[in-house]
């Protein structure tokens, strides 16, 4: 078994990812300020500017304290915060894991989730776990495309796995394998 719990530092040719860190304070409010914090940053996000300090410094940690996985933050080249990408659910037993991302919307459509997920699920590939999954649900459109577009392969159908606001929901579950990105 192992843990998420090493320093990492992806970089693609747009974006870092990276765990956020107390100098991403004033992004990340300006995230909450603009009301885009709910599709830009993990579950488990500030409501308040006031507590955006806590959390950067505990709060964005624990999936990773706990070794189910890890919450990164996804910033362009030129130090932008755009997102965040975060895998969770790791089984090390079993080698699986799954990834999930959000993308601020002035970022949106521009390639910048498939980018990050490729990336992130590489690297959780290389720690030695051999499957990661992403899932969404059949309304989500245009997760289903960030999904094509970072190499993950359709498996199936979760009929009523996910209940939202409005009822129950089917989840599509795609994923990657160890042996597909090493092909």
């Amino acid at each position: 078994m192992t843990t998420f719990d090493i320093p990492v530092r992806l970089e693609t040719e747009r974006l870092v990812v990276r765990p956020h860190e107390p100098a991403d304070h004033d992004q990340v409010a300006a995230l909450i300020m603009n009301g885009d914090a709910s599709s830009a940053l993990p579950p488990g996000r500030p409501s308040a500017v006031g507590e955006v300090k806590e959390w950067l410094a505990d709060g964005v940690h624990g999936l990773r304290r706990s070794g189910k996985g890890v919450q990164l933050a996804i910033f362009t080249k030129d130090g932008e915060l755009v997102g965040g990408v975060s895998l969770h659910g790791a089984d090390w037993n079993a080698g699986i894991t799954q990834v999930g991302y959000g993308v601020g919307p002035k970022s949106r459509g521009k390639g910048i989730a498939p980018e990050a997920v490729g990336a992130v699920t590489h690297w959780a590939l290389s720690l030695g776990l051999h499957r990661v999954e992403l899932r969404t649900t059949l309304e989500n459109e245009a997760s289903q495309r960030v999904a094509a577009k970072a190499g993950f392969t359709y498996e199936g159908t979760l009929r009523q796995a996910q209940r939202g606001h409005d009822g129950l929901h089917d989840l599509l579950v795609f994923s990657v394998l160890a042996d597909e990105v090493r092909a």
